[in-house]
């Protein structure tokens, strides 16, 4: 191999570890570092045959190898918080809804996200995590890093905000969505408990603190499983959401 070569496969490899890293699959905390760092490099090997560069692109990879550096991974890191906003709009409905129905303090460790959550939050996620590998979600994260080098050239040095605000539509997006799978229940507790409140007050025999805790609680695990169709629903239109922010994060960063 050239140096010219080597430094085109370090650069791919560099994209592809940070991708890696931080996607929502690969990245996740009960995959090894080794395993991490074994997919990147297959992932390389596999894409470098594919990518073609100029005599003077390959002179512009040894003479702006740093900054062309801190691109790639710029660039991984992008894609990979991407794919992560799936899961981060799903748990926040979770986070909500077992808020509202006084679930809040029950805590369970979570295996992808490296940390606590509640067990409706956990429970989200396992229908996310089916739904995803399901619709092939992992092949598109393979395809979205692959087809990134042909919007996003290894050669070419441009930074812009242009991503940024791609991304920060994306995230208000995704919190939109995520209220939006949780505003049913949420809404039935919230005219539950004011239904509640005002039987405590026509009656004030009834001790309204214990018993609304069972009502709401039994309410909220009825309401959860109707509205699983239409989780499913808002799941789907999420990664086709996340799908097509990536093409044009991908595009705003090639301009």
């Amino acid at each position: 191999m050239s140096e010219a070569q080597v430094i085109m496969f370090g650069l791919i490899f560099l994209r592809m570890i940070a991708f890696v890293v931080s996607s929502v699959v690969f990245g996740s905390g009960n995959i090894s570092v080794p395993i991490k760092i074994l997919l990147a490099v297959v992932f390389s090997m596999v894409v470098m045959p594919a990518i073609h560069i100029s005599g003077a692109e390959a002179a512009r990879l040894t003479e702006d190898l740093v900054l062309l550096s801190a691109r790639e991974v710029a660039v991984g890191l992008s894609l990979g918080f991407l794919t992560r906003l799936f899961f981060f709009a799903v748990g926040m409905t979770g986070e909500l809804i077992s808020v509202s129905i006084g679930l809040g303090q029950a805590q369970i460790f979570n295996p992808m996200l490296g940390q606590n959550s509640n067990t409706v939050e956990q429970f989200y996620n396992t229908i996310a995590t089916l739904i995803f590998f399901a619709v092939n979600g992992h092949h598109m994260l393979v395809t979205g890093i692959a087809q990134s080098y042909e919007l996003i050239p290894l050669a070419q040095l441009k930074f812009n905000v242009g991503p940024m605000a791609e991304m920060a539509g994306f995230v208000q997006d995704m919190m939109v969505m995520a209220i939006k799978m949780c505003a049913p229940i949420i809404g039935a507790i919230l005219i539950t408990n004011i239904a509640m409140g005002v039987l405590g007050r026509a009656v004030p025999q009834i001790n309204v603190l214990v018993t609304s805790m069972p009502v709401t609680l039994m309410l909220g695990f009825v309401l959860m499983f109707i509205c699983i169709p239409l989780l499913v629903m808002e799941m789907n239109g999420i990664l086709d959401l996340t799908q097509t922010k990536m093409l044009l994060v991908m595009k705003a960063l090639a301009f």
